[in-house]
């Protein structure tokens, strides 16, 4: 059992048990954003998105149910408005700031959140390396390619905090191999 800020008990088994109901939440987020099949199938397989998901209930934050949606949500217009969610030099003072959208919480177990936030990040970083020949082909803004962010030592702070929190809950749904081998978008 954890103690959240809230001071009640978190069973992870228990938090991990409410969110049997991601087929429920990725078929109301695939509704509001007008996704047909394929679009769905992508979403309730995107181990990402079930992740940015599960984080509220892994964590026993108040309305989980709520917060999944709207980071999810969030998730999804950042996909589809790549213009204006895509990385730019303001988002250079930290590597966190343009995850700020789906990094509200209310309640919950602070290391739970900071461990599935990092796994997040993580997965970002290393999308940021990968993608550094197409970006500059495109001239798309790449903070690992200017330089702003140093891939291996952010990869190596993340990877710290994501193993020093015990989730195995978390880590079923992706862990750390899978956050650096997958990609934001796709599969």
């Amino acid at each position: 059992m954890k103690k959240n800020a809230m001071n009640s008990t978190v069973d992870a088994r228990t938090a991990a048990k409410q969110f049997t109901r991601w087929e429920n939440i990725a078929g109301a987020v695939a509704d509001a954003f007008r996704m047909d099949d394929t679009e769905y199938e992508w979403l309730k397989n995107k181990s990402l998105a079930k992740l940015i998901a599960a984080i509220p209930f892994l964590a026993g934050c108040d309305d989980p149910d709520r917060t999944a949606v709207t980071h999810l949500g969030a998730y999804i217009m950042s996909i589809r408005i790549k213009t204006l969610a895509n990385a730019k030099p303001s988002d250079d003072e930290d590597l966190m700031r343009r995850l700020e959208m789906i990094n509200n919480y209310i309640g919950g177990d602070r290391d739970i959140i900071r461990k599935g936030m990092s796994l997040i990040a993580l997965n970002m970083i290393a999308d940021y390396a990968r993608d550094i020949e197409e970006d500059r082909l495109f001239g798309k803004y790449n903070p690992v390619d200017s330089g702003a962010f140093d891939y291996e030592s952010e990869k190596e702070r993340l990877e710290r905090i994501i193993t020093s929190v015990e989730c195995r809950e978390m880590d079923e749904i992706m862990n750390l191999d899978e956050a650096v081998e997958t990609y934001w978008e796709a599969g």
